[in-house]
């Protein structure tokens, strides 16, 4: 099964859990791992919001690719189930269903997405991710996630490389302590950047509609 633009939703649940008051505070380094670096900071709330980047030898076309192959998410997301397109009607804009297998203690979760991605005229990749769960029941047996909002951002860099950044929010809901939602962040993140290096290569050949700054297709 293959659909645009959907892997990239199921790293909202472990990587980023954010609370939506509090003033935060610095980013701190987690780990630097395999060209992958993790930072995070923490709320208010206690809870931590974190991004992640890594810098790759790849074409902006392989990323894609790579979301649009649902039978791969569970080899490069961490703990991803599976995900199931709602809506297309849009060429750059999807509705997408993604659900999570429990984690001893966490329980499943699901999550329902809408992404839009473009271009600009630099040559830069930008996915756009957010929350539209509340207009869709929940699901028995998975807590709805609430309030998911995320960016992805490819930068076409010299030589063939692109920096890939990821930053974005999401309230996992139910009643979860904090030392657990903030350990198993950002173990996921970390493990989802490295998953994605790895796989990147198998995905190398042109995607319709993508430029490079140059304006030559890839």
């Amino acid at each position: 099964m293959r659909f645009s633009l959907n892997a990239c939703f199921s790293l909202v649940f472990f990587s980023l859990f954010f609370a939506v008051s509090g003033q935060a505070a610095d980013w701190l380094h987690y780990k630097t791992k395999e060209q992958v670096t993790v930072e995070y900071r923490r709320l208010d709330t206690s809870l931590l919001e974190i991004r992640a980047q890594v810098r790759l030898t790849s074409n902006l076309g392989a990323f894609l690719h790579l979301l649009n192959d649902t039978d791969a998410i569970s080899h490069w997301v961490e703990n991803a189930e599976r995900v199931e397109i709602i809506s297309s009607a849009a060429e750059h804009s999807k509705i997408v269903h993604t659900y999570f297998k429990a984690i001893w203690p966490v329980s499943s979760r699901d999550m329902v997405t809408q992404s839009t991605w473009s271009q600009n005229s630099d040559g830069v990749l930008t996915l756009q991710v957010t929350d539209v769960g509340q207009q869709y029941p929940p699901v028995k047996g998975y807590v709805r996630m609430q309030q998911v909002k995320s960016q992805w951002v490819l930068t076409p860099e010299p030589n063939g490389v692109v920096l890939i950044q990821y930053r974005g929010q999401a309230d996992p809901a139910g009643n979860l302590p904090h030392f657990i939602v903030n350990r198993v962040a950002l173990s996921s993140v970390l493990k989802t950047f490295i998953n994605l290096a790895k796989m990147l290569p198998h995905y190398q050949r042109p995607y319709p509609g993508i430029i490079i700054s140059d304006k030559k297709r890839r």
